[in-house]
């Protein structure tokens, strides 16, 4: 049984006067500890916008990459993706790298222009410097009572997919993003804790689907990208008060929550709400 887990912020939007020598850009990484039964098992959560900034906040943190044992890759993204060789060099050694097979698709976004969102290099190049790829679909399982939630069901009728771009078949078209997981943690005593990338399927069908894998309905914590950036006042309203009766005992949003969405989940949930910004330690 999982008995915890810890969860350190290396890369998100935001830096805090606490440590002011880190490095804020837009993106995610997070480096997830978790105690398996007396054992730990370091899962590598992303790997941020750029080596730069990876590296220079893994060495300001002194954090030992060599630990990792599963890189866990969100999506296919570059503000997710872009350090994810420099994290392989690193680590030194053959390391499985879990992503499901539609993230090394084009990706794209159509305004104000045409620009590509990828990831920044070919599978190819993930091998040649350790990368083990580890294509799925369905949930992978890290270890008893850790496993990624594979492709997730969309069904809250609120959330929707933005509009993002593919090229498939040799067509120019919609990307829905089937890519797009979460990790799953089933702790012993308390519940389950999601962690998100950017939640493009929507917080509230992650945590559905967190729920569907692990029969059980207890949610203890929700972490990431809740991706309410762009997201309505009513859309806003309408997470927040499916969260409320979901009732987790915490909720760290940061990345693409945006500003004025973790601002109503603080007032929402007050002590409860512990958003993560760079070098952030969250312990479970």
């Amino acid at each position: 049984m999982v008995k915890g887990l810890e969860i350190t912020t290396i890369v998100e939007n935001t830096a805090t006067l606490d440590k002011p020598t880190l490095w804020a850009q837009h993106g995610l990484s997070l480096l997830v500890k978790i105690d398996v039964g007396g054992s730990k098992l370091t899962i590598l959560f992303d790997t941020g916008p750029s080596e730069e900034a990876f590296l220079h906040n893994v060495d300001g943190m002194k954090i030992d990459l060599k630990e990792v044992d599963v890189i866990f890759i969100s999506h296919g993204h570059y503000d997710h993706t872009s350090a994810l060789l420099a994290a392989l060099k690193r680590i030194g050694k053959h390391t499985p790298v879990a992503v499901h097979p539609a993230a090394f698709e084009p990706k794209l976004k159509a305004e104000p222009h045409l620009t590509y969102i990828g990831i920044p290099f070919k599978p190819s190049e993930v091998e040649a410097a350790g990368g083990v790829l580890l294509y799925a679909k369905s949930p992978v399982t890290l270890s008893q009572n850790v496993l990624t939630s594979g492709e997730i069901e969309r069904s809250t009728p609120f959330e929707k997919i933005e509009a993002l771009y593919t090229i498939r078949n040799g067509q120019f078209t919609k990307d829905l993003l089937p890519d797009d997981q979460a990790l799953i943690v089933k702790v012993e005593g308390k519940g389950v804790v999601v962690i998100l990338g950017c939640a493009h399927s929507g917080v509230i069908n992650t945590i559905h689907q967190a729920q569907k894998l692990t029969e059980t309905k207890e949610i203890y914590a929700v972490a990431g990208g809740f991706h309410l950036v762009r997201a309505d006042e009513e859309r806003i309203k309408q997470t927040i008060e499916a969260l409320l009766q979901i009732n987790p005992k915490y909720v760290a949003p940061c990345h693409c929550t945006g500003l004025n969405a973790t601002c109503n989940l603080i007032r929402a949930f007050g002590d409860r709400c512990k958003p993560l910004t760079t070098g952030s330690y969250l312990k479970i």
